[in-house]
């Protein structure tokens, strides 16, 4: 399949890019290039004759990689390896993607070098817990490079270098995807305990039907939806009591309790102790 040299990137989409000419700290490390696209509505690349390690880290949405002998189609939490001269394609896979969206973060490595011994020697595709942490880490690399010396380079340098050991590592995650899936939706509720969660609204993230969403609740967690959010915003109260001199009410509010009274009966039950006894005992 002789595929020609062709890219279709929407106005839409957005991408951060990061190479050698900017940050001398990637050449030790014979990083190339890394980055991130927002990709948006329509992104399609094609590359003939590629003269890099390629790694794709798929964070949200979805994509597709084509190949001659085959197409695979990328997920959350998923690593897309292509090696040099291995003619390729990737873009936005709008099948089962209702907001047309594949954020990706990803990382060009030079053919040369120890990059060799350490990456597999054909085409692979599999899971991580990297992919969002490698997000994070290229977008603080590209914030680092506007401070000013030294505190930009000497942060640029260990940036780098939790990039080469994310690409080195890769983690894959012995969780099945049922499991990763549910386990994101309740990090996204976490970063809202003061919200008034509903078990339509967290369904709504999955995305799934309610009662699909209370039988996979059930069957990787043993309880229903509402219970393991109550876990959850007990378990946090309990961390800001121990830790903090905060004032319990304002605990209530931050664990999604308004009502003082509501939450002592929760953290009681939950604990055995009242909020106040669980701060004697427990205060670091």
């Amino acid at each position: 399949m002789g595929w020609p040299e062709y890219f279709e990137i929407s106005d839409q989409c957005r991408s951060t890019i990061i190479d050698q000419a900017q940050l001398v700290a990637l050449e030790k490390h014979k990083i190339v290039q890394c980055g991130i696209n927002y990709a948006r509505d329509s992104f399609t690349i094609y590359r003939r004759n590629p003269n890099m390690h390629m790694l794709l880290f798929t964070c949200n949405g979805k994509g597709w990689l084509d190949t001659p002998s085959r197409k695979w189609h990328l997920v959350p939490n998923s690593v897309m390896y292509v090696p040099p001269g291995h003619e390729n394609g990737f873009g936005i896979d709008h099948q089962d993607n209702d907001d047309e969206s594949w954020d990706v973060a990803w990382v060009m490595l030079a053919s040369e070098g120890h990059w060799e011994d350490i990456l597999p020697h054909g085409v692979t595709y599999s899971d991580t817990r990297c992919a969002d942490l490698l997000r994070q880490t290229i977008d603080c690399l590209h914030q680092s490079m506007s401070l000013p010396y030294p505190v930009g380079h000497e942060l640029g340098e260990n940036l780098v270098e939790q990039i080469r050991l994310l690409v080195s590592h890769r983690l894959p995650t012995s969780n099945p995807t049922p499991l990763q899936r549910l386990d994101k939706v309740f990090s996204r509720a976490q970063e809202q305990f003061h919200r008034n969660w509903q078990v339509s609204e967290l369904a709504a993230l999955h995305p799934c039907s309610e009662a699909h969403f209370h039988r996979l609740c059930q069957q990787y967690y043993g309880h229903g939806p509402m219970s393991h959010l109550t876990r959850l915003r007990m378990e946090y109260a309990a961390r800001l009591l121990s830790s903090t001199e905060w004032p319990i009410q304002h605990i209530c509010e931050l664990s999604g309790y308004p009502n003082p009274a509501n939450f002592s009966t929760r953290f009681k039950k939950w604990s055995s102790l009242t909020p106040r006894e669980f701060r004697r005992r427990f205060k670091y």
